[in-house]
């Protein structure tokens, strides 16, 4: 058993499924870093997965979907910055309010777009083809970082990318400056709104990534709150790592191996409802750190 469930198809499987989660905290580290502790990364990616596969499927290309599901949740992220910044909406309220927003408008659209409810799907859709990486494709354990497709890659890239933005920038020292002393930016004759606004931008990127990956990343179609709780566990990995991205990444994808391996476990007879617990307990437990730190900040 543990053969199967360690093995490098797991892993494989594991990096492939933390592609979203990663994209979606990678996000909400920014925001966090911005001051603005970003709930509505659900509601984000189930919107760029919706206009993923209408692109694919009305301009019959699959990078086309990922151009429209980006530009639709940087849209969806802008609006949610409006309310946030200049109609200062509250943070949480604002955040599961966009997330039931998400919900509903996808799902009502599934009708007037696709001419049905509940799910669309239709072969002909295109979607993201694997990318082999021959130097890799022989050596044993390495050869799991081939063989997947593209918007993997770039979350793996950002990793890299949103570090040295973050702290090796001057935009990096603005946007943390948001967060940690907002008076400072305007002290210097700097505008925050547009560099919360700009933030809000590179949030929407990411969940339209992490959209697109789900729904035309393997098999072009859409499914009604597919994104299926996905958001909620890339805040609790921001909450973790206290949004250092490096960790943040960690988190994800250790999330991402943790969903690997419950597939495995169902695979070899494990209870169904043990399995579907275990990426949720791992939340919980990886929670906890951050909950104590609030709690000790709180006494003091």
């Amino acid at each position: 058993m543990l053969e199967i469930i360690f093995s490098e198809h797991t892993l494989m499987t594991g990096l492939s499924l933390a592609t979203p989660l990663l994209l979606c905290a990678l996000g909400g580290a920014v925001c966090s870093k911005a001051g603005n502790f970003n709930i509505a990364l659900e509601g984000f990616m189930l919107i760029g997965a919706f206009f993923g596969v209408v692109g694919s499927y009305y301009l019959h290309s699959a990078f086309a979907g990922v151009l429209t599901a980006v530009l639709a949740a940087v849209l969806a992220s802008l609006l949610y910055g409006l309310f946030l910044i200049q109609l200062k909406g509250h943070e949480v309220i604002l955040g599961f309010g966009f997330n039931m927003f998400a919900i509903a408008i996808t799902g009502w659209l599934l009708g007037p777009v696709f001419g049905g409810k509940g799910s669309f799907y239709d072969p002909a859709t295109p979607s993201l083809e694997k990318i082999n990486i021959p130097l890799l494709q022989d050596i044993p354990v390495l050869r799991t970082l081939s063989g997947h497709n593209i918007i993997v890659y770039l979350s793996w890239l950002a990793i890299a990318v949103l570090f040295i933005l973050l702290y090796k920038t001057a935009l990096g020292y603005k946007i943390r400056a948001l967060g940690e002393n907002p008076k400072a930016l305007s002290v210097n004759g700097l505008s925050t709104v547009k560099y919360r606004y700009l933030v809000e931008m590179i949030v929407g990127v990411a969940c339209g990534l992490a959209g697109a990956f789900l729904s035309i990343g393997n098999l072009s179609m859409f499914t009604e709150n597919m994104t299926a709780g996905r958001g909620f566990i890339a805040v609790a990995a921001v909450g973790f790592s206290n949004a250092y991205i490096p960790l943040t990444a960690l988190a994800s994808i250790l999330f991402g191996i943790a969903n690997a391996v419950a597939i495995q476990l169902q695979g070899v007879g494990m209870p169904t409802e043990f399995v579907d617990m275990i990426p949720y307990a791992m939340t919980i437990l990886m929670l906890l750190p951050a909950i104590r730190q609030n709690q000790k900040k709180a006494y003091n």
